[in-house]
């Protein structure tokens, strides 16, 4: 046994085992119901898990010589080339917005999730306005500078919240803003009503006095990302303000700075490969009016080309704009095929997709950067404000996960420490979901953690628990490993009183996050 310290700097203990013994509850005090410990020795070897994650996957907008979708397409209609190379398509899918939504699943009692605060598919429509920090910051800063910066905001923010008061129906949409002096705020979650998501808008600030800048832009963009990963399928990302440069092969595509900062360009590689795997698009929208071609217009059509969006500007027309946005997106096409490489190379690598019909038009993301998953991210340690256990912090659905939450028996004696009602937490989540790394004999481990934080009436944090797991998979339990969700409880002691109880599970090889929070009541003896 092992011991390290936890997100909350108390000492936990890491329980190593695999599928063919046994947990050790006495040494851990770890409960769990994994189910099937010890899958049998007929269960065959499977493929390599590079089959499962990584496969590249890319959304195609096609459309013929009057800009209208062109349905019916077939997988052999449709040629991959990845640096030149052609691809075998393994996945293939027409989604159209006709298609009816997945049913909604009934939960057992005291359970909770977070597969079910989002849309199941796209596409769904995010708005982002991203207020340049000159509009908050500093207190006291020449106001013309400030009123000049934030004006196509305002200017945008009409824009905006008068396509949503006439969307049309069916039209999933959420608001999200960002300011640096307090990080990224969820104005509206997805809604199909247009009328609260337009009042969101409206009642947003842009011109204030604010705090010194405490904000990271690539963390907000992080958290979009973790947030939207439950939706299967494409995510419209309308970015109102200057989007992220794009980054290739750890090269400044367009000058941060000089010299640029290479932790900086790193950071925003592993976003727009987070991107590109949550099939986010960016369409980066300039509500400055009607201009001529520059700098700014080449920087923003380079981000929509890379990340298979397109960028909305030169027109003072926004509010159609924005609805040729949602209709164009409402038919496409979902092609996937597995890279030829065996490992991330953490270059980028072109994609060239084709059609064998003549006059037609393709949008999608022509390429991508290669990178491994990145250890969790230093930044957003340090601004601990932006971390996915904070109270109130946006769910991330990259691992979605069911929490059952019940009392302790009566009959169990309490441990001496108890300082509350001995509770058991369960958490249940899909193998499938979880990234193992395989050694050279064909077996495979991952590495996950647990983490439950607890909150009183006055958000402080009153009760805490975390453990990490080494999970260990044998080639004969690949298989049965695939098939069988993964169950694993923790038992904390929860003061008496109301409640707010914020729940995590973490993959620590992928940096992949699922979290969750609700409200929860314990009633005195």
């Amino acid at each position: 046994m092992q011991s390290c310290v936890t997100r909350y700097g108390q000492i936990t203990l890491i329980a190593i085992f695999a599928f063919s013994t046994a947990l050790v509850y006495a040494q851990t005090g770890l409960e769990s119901n994994l189910p099937e410990a010890g899958f049998g020795p007929q269960a065959q070897s499977a493929p390599t898990i590079h089959v499962y994650s990584r496969e590249t996957i890319i959304d195609v907008l096609v459309t013929d010589d009057k800009g209208k979708p062109v349905r019916g397409l077939t997988r052999s209609d449709f040629t991959i080339e990845e640096d030149n190379k052609p691809q075998p398509i393994r996945g293939f899918y027409e989604y159209d917005k006709g298609a009816p939504p997945e049913p909604a699943r009934t939960l057992p009692p005291n359970t909770y999730t977070n597969a079910t605060t989002l849309p199941a598919n796209g596409p769904v429509q995010i708005i982002y306005f991203d207020i340049p920090c000159i509009c908050s910051y500093p207190p006291g800063s020449d106001p013309f500078s400030a009123t000049a910066a934030g004006a196509p905001i305002i200017r945008a923010k009409k824009y905006i919240a008068d396509y949503l008061r006439t969307m049309p129906a069916g039209t999933q949409v959420a608001v999200f803003a960002y300011r640096c002096d307090y990080g990224l705020r969820l104005l509206q979650g997805f809604t199909t009503d247009g009328q609260p998501a337009a009042k969101a808008v409206d009642d947003l600030v842009i011109l204030s006095a604010g705090k010194p800048p405490n904000g990271d832009p690539i963390a907000a963009a992080d958290q979009i990302a973790a947030y939207v990963a439950g939706i299967h399928g494409r995510k419209n990302l309308i970015w109102i303000g200057r989007p992220l440069p794009v980054m290739r092969d750890g090269g400044v595509a367009w000058s941060v700075g000089a010299p640029p900062d290479m932790a900086f360009v790193h950071r925003l590689m592993d976003t727009y490969d987070t991107f590109a795997r949550e099939q986010i698009a960016i369409y980066p929208f300039n509500a400055e009016g009607c201009c001529g071609l520059g700098f700014e217009t080449l920087r923003v059509e380079e981000i929509a080309s890379e990340t298979g969006g397109a960028a909305i500007y030169n027109t003072n027309d926004y509010k159609s704009a924005v609805a040729k946005v949602v209709d164009d997106t409402s038919h496409f096409y979902t092609l996937s095929y597995i890279p030829p490489r065996v490992i991330d190379d953490g270059h980028y690598h072109a994609i060239k997709i084709t059609v064998d019909r003549p006059g037609l038009h393709l949008v999608y993301r022509n390429g991508y950067n290669d990178e491994q998953p990145s250890p969790p991210d230093a930044v957003l340690q340090a601004h601990l404000d932006q971390g996915p256990m904070r109270l109130g912090a946006l769910p991330s659905t990259q691992l979605l996960f069911d929490l059952n939450m019940q009392p302790k028996s009566a009959s169990a004696p309490a441990p001496p420490h108890a300082k509350g009602a001995p509770y058991n937490a369960q958490f249940t989540f899909d193998s499938t979901q979880i990234t193992l790394t395989e050694s050279p004999d064909g077996a495979r481990t991952g590495s996950i953690e647990l983490d439950l934080g607890v909150y009183d009436s006055f958000s402080q944090l009153v009760a805490s628990r975390s453990q990490a797991f080494k999970i260990t998979v044998t080639p004969a339990q690949y298989n049965r490993f695939l098939r069988a969700p993964i169950r694993l409880s923790l038992a904390i002691d929860l003061p008496h009183g109301q409640l707010t109880l914020h729940a995590g599970l973490f993959d620590i090889i992928a940096n992949k996050a699922g979290t969750l929070e609700f409200p929860l009541a314990i009633p005195k003896k």
